[in-house]
């Protein structure tokens, strides 16, 4: 199922006519410099620019005026230099065809249109840039500080933006099944590699080179480590050892940009064992009470109290919890073992439309918890058929934290900080899959990937 230059022409007019006046100024990305100019990161265009045209080609803007299918593609012409040593990129008219364009100017003219709009009266509509480059150019294009750049972006774009992209049709969904299929790959390999004697780099080089093979780039840096209570760590240098515990956090990228995001834990040795095996089958138990708790009309924030409960069942069963679980969740006591949200949105970005601050996973009007752990949560909206959400539930080992609580003596009454003692060297484990929410209740996305 493709997308077509008529989805991205039906997407413009829907938000044109959703902002109401004004022109809507859509930015693309430029090359990063990784230590000089012309060595750059590989590039990623920006997210919303893809939703909108379909291009993922550097240094492109587009212009939405509010007349239904009034849009103005702007692009660099190609000079000799470009394209002796880049091939000078793709045709103009091609790319213009691509995203269902018919007008097509020079890069050049972007500030004199945007100057002659703000003469006519036009409001520019942006969205606030996140790269130094983007909000660079819009100060130069306006005319503005750069500082003034993010208070000038506009409320009533953002919000739209985030109403559309928030909901999946088939073709986005069937765009994050894809890149699942190669995710799929990556982790099947991993897990046959996986042995004691190779370091973190060697499943690391084995999962990114599935995805290489596929002509993909990675959804976000991998997490592949042997060290789950850091939850981010980004080394590769540790040792796989026999009875270690090793997380995987990683997705590839559809061909059109969309996201996927996996979590998987495996026992370097073959097996699980002892307190290993009791804390990773709460930790199932959780993920799977979770996705069957997702169905439209419940918001996420209740979903993820409904794993926060189900874990605390778990933990009390162990003896690392005591008392009411209910009432331990409650008042925060679980978070010393499961320290972050349950999950987020997904689509072109892993965390989908991030840049966009909590107005994309919180209701207007709402604030994050102050209480640990639940100020982590990245979305507490009600669930709508058509969203793409992550469920990852972890449980987590993290000595600092242990011995600031043990020190604090923070919920005794919740936590029995002799028996989590036992447990201070086992790590972390995570689980994660991606979710739809469906008309009826939900389904797990792409193949199945053993867990």
């Amino acid at each position: 199922m493709r997308i077509g230059p008529e989805v991205y022409v039906e997407r413009r007019n829907r938000i044109r006519e959703a902002v109401g006046d004004g022109v809507i100024l859509w930015l693309g990305h430029a090359p990063q410099p990784r230590n000089y100019l012309a060595n750059t990161y590989p590039f990623r265009q920006n997210s919303h620019f893809l939703y909108y045209t379909g291009l993922s080609q550097p240094e492109l803007a587009l212009l939405s005026y509010p007349e239904r299918d009034f849009d103005v593609l702007f692009s660099r012409v190609p000079s000799m230099n470009d394209i002796v040593w880049t091939g000078g990129g793709d045709d103009r008219v091609e790319m213009a065809r691509r995203a269902g364009v018919e007008t097509i100017e020079n890069i050049d003219r972007l500030g004199s249109y945007l100057d002659k709009a703000r003469s006519e009266g036009k409001t520019v509509h942006y969205l606030p840039p996140y790269q130094a480059s983007s909000q660079l150019r819009i100060a130069e294009l306006l005319g503005v500080q750069p500082a003034q750049v993010a208070a000038g972006a506009s409320q009533r774009l953002i919000e739209e933006v985030v109403r559309q992209r928030s909901i999946k049709t088939e073709a986005e969904v069937a765009e994050i099944e894809d890149a699942l299929e190669v995710t799929a790959e990556m982790y099947r390999a991993a897990m046959a590699e996986a042995r004691p004697g190779l370091h973190e780099y060697d499943i690391a080089g084995t999962i990114q080179g599935v995805a290489l093979r596929k002509n993909r780039q990675l959804a976000f840096l991998p997490i592949v480590t042997v060290r789950g209570e850091i939850l981010h760590n980004e080394s590769y240098e540790n040792l796989l050892e026999d009875g270690k515990l090793l997380i995987i956090d990683s997705g590839a990228e559809s061909p059109n940009y969309y996201a996927s995001d996996i979590t998987r834990t495996i026992p370097v040795g073959g097996r699980l064992e002892g307190a290993q095996a009791d804390i990773y089958r709460i930790v199932l138990e959780t993920q799977l009470g979770a996705i069957e708790a997702v169905k439209p009309g419940v918001s996420f924030r209740d979903v993820h109290l409904h794993a926060c409960r189900i874990m605390a069942e778990g933990l009390r069963a162990l003896g690392l919890l005591k008392g009411d679980p209910a009432e331990a969740v409650e008042a925060g006591a679980h978070a010393l073992f499961f320290v972050h949200g349950l999950g987020h949105m997904l689509g072109l970005d892993v965390h989908d439309m991030e840049d966009l601050g909590d107005i994309v996973g919180y209701p207007k009007g709402e604030k994050r918890s102050s209480q640990f752990g639940l100020n982590f949560l990245r979305l507490t909206r009600v669930l709508e058929p058509g969203m793409v959400v992550t469920i990852e539930p972890g449980i987590y080992f993290i000595p600092a934290l242990i011995d600031q609580w043990n020190k604090e003596r923070t919920l005794k009454d919740f936590i029995d900080y002799e028996r989590v003692a036992r447990f201070r060297t086992l790590g972390g484990i995570r689980i994660e899959d991606d979710v739809l929410v469906t008309a009826s209740g939900s389904r797990v996305l792409g193949p199945p990937i053993p867990k």
